[in-house]
């Protein structure tokens, strides 16, 4: 695995809730950005809550981003991440 290039720290199906995450790790000082991407098992339907939304930071900040959302999940609110099972 290349260490340098970005990772995915979270998935969510919506661009607010992607917003809230960047926010979030940015005021850990941990820089990210977020991509849309239609999942190619449900081609070619398009719309909120279809469309996947990966949220990346470097990989070196990654555990430590990964931590800073499960307490803001535990503590804040919950966010509404796509779990990994319903990736498959």
């Amino acid at each position: 695995m290349n260490r340098k290039a970005p990772v995915v720290v979270a998935r969510t199906s919506t661009e607010s809730e992607a917003a809230v995450i960047k926010s979030l790790l940015e005021s850990y000082n941990i820089g990210c950005h977020f991509m849309s991407e239609l999942p190619h098992r449900i081609y070619p339907l398009s719309g909120e809550g279809v469309t996947e939304i990966r949220v990346f930071v470097p990989a070196a900040m990654a555990d430590e981003a990964r931590r800073i959302l499960d307490e803001y999940r535990r503590r804040e609110a919950p966010l509404r991440l796509i779990d990994e099972e319903d990736l498959e």
